[in-house]
């Protein structure tokens, strides 16, 4: 290729790099800049232009965007290689704004690389270690994964290459459904260039491989092209010289769109060299020049250093040695001021005694290359060493973690024994307490058991009794007057009567009082046995009330005590009762008030009705009953033997028979002293009311 188009080739880029600075220029001061234009900027590599223009954000009314404008300037700073300006800027954010959790993270992780790449390794694990606490905290996978990734950049710095390993893969894990493109890249470039130390070439590449399609989604020019070098120089060791002039030409177009001559100038070299190992001397000298181009834009010595010896090759290569003789003149002056170096001295040799062959000079040719060889002796043995101190570090920390793992497993293991021992103890406990409860729950099921056989062996036995007892009472009941309808049947055998009318009249008394006695019976087995039916039927309550007055009036009178009335029954009042068994209740009641009211005395009857039910009370004068006896009033065959006793021919079963006819009517019956002087009988049928609720007017007498 000719000179002019080479210097087509140098000149054309940045020309274009000229014109698109201008262009920016131009657009900033027609207008000012947004902060995320400015990071475009920065994404571009135009840090300057991107620096001038946050100047208007430092006093911002806004200080969300003060504080993103600084931390864009910290992150310019950092890719300028200010590393101490970024860090004095990120130390003031503290004092001036107040950090939440994420902008806390940022800090620290900005910190952590700064002091990295100023050798300051205990300051960067501690800013690091701050930052992962704090990602953890906010349970951001990103960061976490983020924080492990810088964790294990550190550790690779420290040459601690087993804990970097160990951070990257746990940084991979995190980072798994990532959508922060950049730090991915990041992580699997790490591990790429891990595994090139290890030089595990196919896994290195597979890493850096991962690591540009990721870095393209990002969208970092700059990230793109290192990465895309990068692997370009993987494929170069793996002697795949096609590729990498593939990959290396993609990696300079991207390199030509932002200043970065040295990594043009690195990536000039490493096509240049791919040529010479293809046997294309012609276009590695082409490159070779424009690593030179690249280089001398630069301040980087060492760098030049490597353009002149690749310059210097693409001419030997040529058989050229009159045109590589400034270049080994350069280098060799360069190398008289350079303290010594063994790698850069084995790459000068070797050169000077292709130099020294091709000028003729073959003594010298072989001094030269025997001064190369013992460089790289030295080289070989530097970099043997080094694997070795690397692979004992690797050692003692896989030991030294290994160490802790075991910690922290006998840790877990004696919680997990400590959490058994009490899980145990509580289980023994919970069986006791469980025995305990059966225990008890067994000897209260027993005792139960055994006060209830007791109970009902005791209620069989007064059951009995009372039988007995009632059975008794009955044949006595029955003997008086069987012994009378006895007597009168033989008086009128044997014609020993005048008057028979007077016998068949008693005889017919006696057999109606035989009857009554055993319907009481009758219904008294019945409600004990629970088949007592009820038939409630509808009634006018003051058809019904007048019936029972006039009954009652009638027996009363009859048996020469007055008779009174107190009744108050709404209009149209119904009542839903069963009639026979209230007409027995309510003839019980009155028999017993006739037969035992000392005369001359008195009989009163009150009915009411109301929303809650039936009241039927019927009350009479002395004698009364003492307050001991009246609750066993109720009981089967028992008589008061004191003043209202008398022969009256009653059964005992009267009151007990009301009872049972009330209650099976789901009513209420009571015994009270009467005003009367007497007893006073109260029932109250609930059920029985069949109309809404009236207003009633009351009367002084009422109930």
């Amino acid at each position: 290729m000719c000179h002019e188009e080479i210097m087509k080739k140098i000149l054309l880029p940045s020309a274009f790099a000229l014109l698109s600075i201008v262009t920016v220029n131009a657009q900033a001061t027609s207008s000012t800049l947004t902060l995320h234009e400015i990071k475009k900027l920065e994404l571009s590599g135009n840090y300057e232009q991107a620096l001038s223009s946050l100047t208007p954000f430092y006093s911002h009314s806004d200080l969300k965007k003060q504080l993103e404008a600084r931390f864009v300037e910290a992150l310019i700073y950092r890719k300028q290689g200010k590393h101490q300006q970024a860090i004095d800027a990120l130390g003031r954010l503290p004092k001036q704004f107040q950090l939440d959790t994420n902008k806390q993270y940022r800090l620290y992780k900005e910190l952590g690389i700064n002091y990295r790449r100023m050798g300051k390794l205990d300051d960067a694990e501690g800013n690091y270690r701050h930052a992962l606490k704090t990602a953890k905290a906010m349970n951001n996978n990103d960061f976490v994964g983020q924080s492990y990734s810088n964790l294990g950049t550190l550790y690779d710095t420290k040459n601690e290459m087993a804990m970097a390993m160990q951070f990257q893969l746990k940084a991979r894990d995190a980072l798994k459904d990532s959508q922060l493109h950049g730090v991915v890249a990041n992580n699997f470039y790490n591990l790429g260039d891990m595994a090139m130390r290890f030089n595990d070439l196919e896994q290195a590449e597979f890493f850096f491989t991962k690591a540009l399609v990721a870095d393209k989604k990002s969208g970092e020019l700059s990230n793109i092209a290192g990465t895309a070098l990068r692997l370009a120089q993987v494929t170069f060791k793996r002697k795949n010289y096609l590729q990498v002039v593939e990959k290396t030409t993609e990696a300079i177009e991207l390199l030509e769109q932002i200043p970065a001559n040295v990594s043009l100038a690195r990536a000039h070299q490493l096509i240049s060299q791919a040529y010479l190992k293809l046997e294309k001397g012609v276009k590695a000298e082409e490159h070779a020049r424009l690593s030179m181009h690249y280089a001398a834009q630069t301040d980087n010595q060492l760098q030049r250093f490597h353009a002149h010896i690749i310059m210097a090759r693409a001419y030997l290569y040529q058989h050229n040695p009159e045109q590589a003789q400034p270049h080994y003149e350069w280098l060799t002056r360069f190398m008289a001021e350079e303290e010594e170096n063994a790698y850069l001295s084995q790459l000068y040799y070797n050169l000077k005694a292709k130099y020294d062959f091709q000028q003729g000079n073959h003594q010298e040719a072989y001094e030269a290359l025997s001064k190369a060889n013992t460089f790289f002796a030295q080289n070989i043995e530097k970099a043997n060493s080094e694997q070795a101190l690397t692979h004992k570090r690797t050692i003692d920390t896989v030991m030294q973690q290994q160490r802790l793992d075991d910690s922290e497993h006998h840790r877990k293991l004696t919680e997990s024994q400590l959490r058994n021992a009490q899980l145990m103890q509580r289980m023994w406990l919970f069986v006791a307490l469980t025995c305990l409860l059966l225990g008890i729950l067994i000897t209260y099921i027993l005792f139960s058991k055994n006060r209830t056989a007791r109970l009902k062996a005791n209620l069989y036995q007064q059951n009995l009794k009372q039988k007995d007892q009632m059975l008794a009472d009955i044949s006595h009941e029955l003997r008086t007057p069987l012994s009378v309808l006895k007597l009168h049947i033989e008086a009128l055998e044997y014609n020993l009567l005048e008057d028979d009318t007077l016998a068949y009249s008693k005889i017919n008394e006696k057999i109606s009082q035989l009857n009554h006695l055993i319907s009481d019976v009758y219904q008294l087995s019945q409600a004990d046995n629970q088949a007592m039916v009820v038939n409630n039927q509808p009634y006018c309550t003051r058809t019904l009330a007048d019936s029972y007055c006039y009954d009652i009036k009638r027996m009363v009178q009859s048996n020469d005590l007055h008779f009174s009335a107190d009744v108050s029954i709404p209009t149209n009042a119904s009542v839903l009762i069963d009639k026979p068994k209230l007409d027995r209740v309510i003839d019980n009641l009155a028999k017993n008030a006739c037969l035992y009211t000392d005369k001359p005395g008195q009989v009163r009857l009150k009915i009411r009705q109301s929303c809650e039910g039936l009241i039927i009370q019927l009350e009479d004068s002395s004698p009364g009953v003492s307050d001991n006896e009246k609750p066993r009033l109720f009981e089967r065959l028992y008589r008061v033997e004191s003043s209202r006793s008398r022969a009256t021919g009653g059964s005992g079963l009267g009151l007990s028979l009301c009872k049972s006819l009330v209650e099976s009517m789901s009513g209420d019956i009571e015994l009270r002293d009467s005003r009367l002087g007497g007893l006073s009988v109260r029932v109250t049928l609930y059920e029985a009311s069949a109309t809404p609720k009236v207003k009633v007017p009351q009367t002084a007498s009422q109930i």
